[in-house]
């Protein structure tokens, strides 16, 4: 089969010349990585919460309206004083998410079996033993730490992952994950991810996709939270290629842990693309609406804000 050149992450074409600014970013990020695997795992529990305290102070104007916004959606509208408080918890929520990212390498995997609860983690068993599925995840929780364990438990997966500059940083990720024993696929432009995915599955992994926010503007328009939204096609094109069933699937931060939530798989190989894509929202608002706080998408996601001029928004 002839691939594209970038359908394996070893095979990625060479990245562009580094500049100046994209070797301070790769610095930045590896000196807090360092701080953050070194610290003592009581002040890490601890830290997230002042984490946030600094992200929600250094937050634009703008980001934080649209963090109002998205989060007001997902969490039914809540009164000004308790979206007021949800979004100053996001904001430490995802301090959690970054600081478990950090300490991944170095986290004791009996210590992350030990801290860890689930619901619907015999569906990951279930997808395993069939030879292989699809989990549709989401921007929610620490998922780099949900990989981990699931590879912990030897469900097989695969994982994509969406090619960053500078490359250097894109590669120390890279190499992280495939150090806790993930497969990876690239996304880039003009890549061949789902033809990918399909042999993974097809050789008994459970390829895993983050659903929940359409990078390409060419993704298929569905009800999500009750508005016009694009979403990835990703996991109903897979499902029609493979037959494979759908899980949708987040795991959780908890005070000194982590909590699985995985639901039960979704037949969708038999519907179109669209409405694959609309069952899948329907799954993942299931999660979202019950861990808003967790879910880590600050920038314009729905069609109101992305494509005000959008046929679909003059008409909800």
């Amino acid at each position: 089969m002839t691939r594209s050149p970038s359908a394996d992450v070893d095979a990625l074409p060479p990245p562009p010349p580094e500049t100046f600014r994209k070797r301070l970013t790769y610095w930045q990020y590896r000196l807090v990585w360092g701080i953050a695997a070194r610290m003592p795992q009581r002040l890490a529990w601890k830290l997230p919460r002042w984490l946030g305290r600094l992200f929600h102070s250094m937050a634009s104007g703008r980001q934080e309206q649209q963090v109002r916004r998205n989060l007001a959606r997902v969490a039914g509208h809540p009164p000004a004083p308790e979206l007021d408080a949800l979004v100053r918890e996001a904001y430490a929520e995802y301090g959690r998410y970054w600081l478990d990212s950090f300490r991944l390498h170095r986290m004791d995997p009996e210590e992350v079996l030990s801290r860890t609860t689930g619901d619907g983690l015999e569906n990951l068993q279930y997808l395993t033993d069939i030879g292989g599925g699809i989990v549709a995840t989401c921007h929610l929780g620490s998922w780099d730490v949900g990989a981990y364990f699931c590879h912990l438990n030897n469900w097989p997966l695969t994982v994509v992952a969406e090619v960053l500059e500078p490359r250097r940083l894109f590669d120390r990720f890279l190499a992280l994950r495939r150090d806790i024993g993930l497969e990876v696929v690239p996304l880039v432009p003009g890549g061949d991810m789902v033809t990918r995915l399909e042999e993974h599955v097809r050789a008994g992994r459970i390829a895993t996709l983050l659903a929940d926010r359409d990078l390409t503007k060419k993704g298929p328009v569905v009800e999500f939270f009750g508005e016009p939204c694009r979403l990835p096609p990703g996991p109903a094109a897979l499902a029609r290629r493979t037959g494979k069933p759908v899980s949708a699937g987040a795991f959780l931060a908890t005070p000194d842990g982590w909590h699985a939530d995985v639901r039960a798989p979704v037949d969708i190989s038999h519907l179109s693309v669209d409405e694959g894509t609309q069952v899948v929202a329907h799954e993942l608002e299931k999660l979202i609406g019950a861990y808003p706080a967790q879910w880590h998408v600050f920038v314009r996601n729905w069609l109101a804000d992305r494509e005000p001029d959008h046929p679909a928004v003059a008409g909800s």
